[in-house]
């Protein structure tokens, strides 16, 4: 509220108008008009300036608004658009973190800077750990949000029998291959691991990598668990970790069988260099991108800026290989969350629920994500375009092989030691027997710690 001196609050002497006896009805309607508009005027002026202004929430996105490249972030601001649209008394404003860990840190400060964030799967547990999430559960029900249209149960992405977070969109690797190599090798995109072991080698003939997989230490660590260890050790059981995301339900022989896999399509199987070592996202994209890599397991949501960064056409994709044909695969992708700490928290669920709403993802789909909400794939005309098609037979492999697990606790950290353990295998340093016994006790080590 804006603060008057004494002489503004006064009311002002205004002389009572005097009309002449025989003045006419239209000079008084004049008048009465004229008075009329001196009210409506002082009454603007003197409404406060808060009563005016539409009330701000931060949206805390990992989009940079700026990106011209990225067309995740034309769809983000049309998005934005729509909702003020709908919501005119409202405004958001962005606070752009990529990588999530400063919105993480805000969250374990109990910071009220950021208001709805945009959160990782797999960072998830982690920021519910914080204390500082505001469940969603009574929120859905009271508006009557709906809890089946998704293409994974909403129910799955929950932690300890609560939602804290509206699915945005689902990610599950995918095989990412070259057509061209694989038509001058003489091959098919491969089903399986074994397959991969037949038909890397041949690749590898024509393109200096077969087969790519992301062992490096910088991008490598998380790309190696997203786009093959978490399948290729849960599959079968479809557990990954415990429902506390803290106990690791990968027995021996699950980790025994992929380290293995892994070694051999470095060694025997001569499907993967040994420069791969050092690959990680970067790495992999311009493999593809630039031809040197013949195919390789990689993120749905890559697949339009490898084409249209030199790719094109020759750029294909096959369902991922498992150890069975149509094994499944696990899901990650990225839920808005609700900050405990928010000053504005029936604004900011306003803002989040709409995020999740089939016409903010119809939206969103647009910008090259495979949105979450099921419903939108067969009511968006944009579904009806090649690259809409495309999204949606994504979308229907997510439903037929996708699954969601419990992630771990901590995936940074996770991840570290997991690459660090598989560099070792794979280089002959230790065995994957000795690397799962390490590999336990040094994750463990590090929970104990928190």
């Amino acid at each position: 509220m804006q603060r008057r001196s004494p002489d503004a609050q006064r009311s002002p002497v205004r002389p009572r108008p005097c009309l002449a006896p025989n003045a006419g009805l239209g000079s008084m309607r004049s008048l009465f008009a004229v008075a009329a508009l001196a009210v409506v005027a002082l009454t603007a002026t003197s409404m406060p300036a808060w009563a005016q202004a539409p009330r701000k929430i931060v949206y805390g996105t990992n989009i940079d608004p700026n990106n011209t490249q990225d067309p995740r972030a034309g769809a983000q601001a049309r998005i934005l658009e729509a909702f003020r649209k709908a919501h005119p008394d409202i405004e958001v404003q962005l606070d752009v973190d990529p990588r999530g860990d400063a919105h993480l840190r805000a969250l374990r400060a109990r910071s009220k800077s950021v208001d709805v964030i945009k959160v990782a799967g797999h960072s998830l547990p982690e920021a519910v750990a914080t204390g500082q999430l505001t469940p969603l559960d009574d929120l859905i029900n009271a508006d009557k949000v709906s809890t089946t249209d998704w293409l994974i149960p909403l129910s799955d992405s929950g932690i300890g029998g609560k939602i804290y977070g509206l699915p945005l969109d689902y990610r599950m690797p995918l095989l990412l291959f070259r057509k061209s190599a694989l038509a001058k090798a003489g091959v098919q995109p491969p089903r399986t691991w074994a397959e991969v072991c037949e038909v890397g080698p041949k690749l590898a003939k024509v393109r200096p990598v077969g087969y790519a997989i992301p062992l490096g230490q910088g991008g490598g660590a998380q790309a190696f668990d997203e786009l093959m260890f978490s399948s290729m050790v849960s599959a079968a059981t479809q557990k990954y970790f415990a429902p506390d995301n803290r106990k690791l339900l990968v027995t021996k022989d699950q980790f025994v069988r992929a380290a293995k896999t892994v070694t051999d399509l470095f060694g025997k199987c001569g499907a993967t260099p040994a420069a791969s070592q050092q690959f990680g996202y970067n790495e992999i994209h311009d493999g593809l991108r630039a031809d040197t890599v013949a195919m390789a397991n990689f993120g749905m949501y890559r697949f339009a800026a490898i084409a249209n960064g030199g790719a094109g056409d020759d750029l294909g994709w096959a369902a991922a290989p498992a150890y069975e044909p149509n094994g499944k695969q696990t899901v990650k992708g990225y839920l808005a969350v609700l900050n405990k700490a928010s000053a504005n928290q029936k604004d900011a669920w306003e803002f989040l629920k709409f995020m999740g709403s089939p016409e903010a993802q119809a939206i969103a789909a647009e910008g090259g994500e495979v949105v979450a909400r099921a419903s939108v794939y067969d009511a968006a005309p944009y579904f009806a375009t090649p690259a809409g098609l495309r999204q949606k037979a994504w979308a229907a492999e997510i439903r037929q092989r996708g699954f969601w697990p419990s992630y771990p606790m901590s995936a940074s950290a996770y991840n570290r030691e997991l690459i660090e353990t598989f560099q070792k295998i794979v280089l002959g340093q230790i065995t994957p027997e000795q690397g799962y016994d390490t590999f336990v006790a040094r994750y463990q080590a590090i929970l104990d710690k928190e």
